[in-house]
């Protein structure tokens, strides 16, 4: 059994992943956004819990939306004598590295602060850091028969950074390279039978490759899902999610916050809506976008246009939270 949390973290991303390991509480964290330097969920959450010891921290892609609370927490582990085993991410450290994922100095130097960091800790044998890719011999044991592996970035993408070949379309405003996507992970968390797949924000024509007939995506049932970054139209891939083989009523959540980029699109949000075998849900709203829970097509449509629930009126009616299921085999609970 794995849990596994999308916390609400407004335009950005961060899951925690929980599992039990020879009776002990495991905790692993991919991405780490802050809300504002004020507020930062993933160490609410490190806190609250009192956290002593971290599996793994993951940086599925180096964009400020995946890392800007990272800093913050790790400091505060440092501080506290929290053990962070490892730091997981997809690229090399190195100047070009840093700067080709940035727009700005400003952003530069926050990434450079991060593993500089890192890398000292290291150095102090504090904590291990490993670079990841598609390699399918690279498996995580959680529990109970559940591994975790990586489907992306493969060398195909990494090539493609590397080169500078320019993303397809660029929705990161002044911070971000967009060129940062190539390197996105996806991460299976599976066992024989169910499978979990979180995309961050990887371009819709790589999940192209994982559902072939020899793809890795073919050996289990997909019981939940991550909408690729925050529900852009840009990276929807329609053919992807209507073969992915699945399990009726998989839940699919779009991470999201207030945004200028009109995320999640509408057409993303009518897609797994209206999918007979998906429950859309949502980081920014305490109401699934599900037939379940949206009975007309004009509730449908408030929704999907509007970037933040507090542009409609209904800042006291519709709160942003966390999303939390519970995965067993052939089993997904939301808690």
């Amino acid at each position: 059994m794995v849990n596994i949390t999308f916390k609400n973290v407004g335009q950005g991303d961060s899951v925690i992943i929980e599992w039990e390991e020879e009776s002990q509480d495991k905790i692993g964290i991919i991405d780490c956004n802050q809300i504002s330097p004020e507020i930062n969920p993933v160490l609410d959450f490190v806190i609250e819990k009192k956290v002593k010891e971290i599996e793994f921290l993951l940086l599925s892609h180096p964009h400020k939306d995946h890392y800007s609370g990272f800093l913050a927490l790790i400091e505060y582990c440092r501080s506290n004598k929290i053990n962070i085993k490892r730091f997981l991410h997809t690229g090399s450290v190195s100047i070009d590295y840093l700067m080709a994922a940035s727009r700005s100095k400003v952003e530069t130097k926050e990434l450079a602060k991060l593993y500089k960091l890192l890398m000292d800790m290291r150095d102090k044998s504090e904590l291990i850091m490993n670079t990841f890719d598609d390699n399918p011999d690279t498996v995580k044991n959680l529990s109970n028969g559940f591994k975790l592996e990586f489907l992306a970035p493969s060398s195909l993408e990494i090539e493609k950074y590397i080169r500078g070949v320019n993303f397809p379309f660029d929705e990161e405003g002044s911070t971000s390279n967009p060129n940062g996507n190539w390197l996105c992970s996806i991460i299976k968390i599976y066992n024989e039978n169910t499978s979990v797949i979180l995309s961050s924000d990887v371009e819709s024509q790589v999940l192209n490759r994982l559902n072939k007939r020899n793809g890795r995506l073919k050996q289990q049932k997909t019981i939940l899902v991550q909408v690729p970054h925050h529900g852009s139209k840009k990276n929807l891939n329609k053919t992807f999610w209507t073969g992915l083989s699945k399990y009726p009523n998989t839940y699919s959540v779009i991470s999201v916050g207030e945004n200028n980029y009109k995320h999640p699109s509408p057409e993303v949000v009518e897609f797994f809506t209206n999918h007979p075998d998906y429950i859309l849900e949502r980081t920014d709203l305490s109401i699934p976008l599900s037939p379940k829970a949206i009975s007309n097509s004009s509730m449908l449509n408030i929704f999907s246009k509007k970037i933040n629930p507090i542009n409609i009126g209904l800042k006291n009616q519709i709160s942003s939270k966390d999303l939390s299921y519970q995965i067993s085999d052939n089993s997904c609970i939301k808690i």
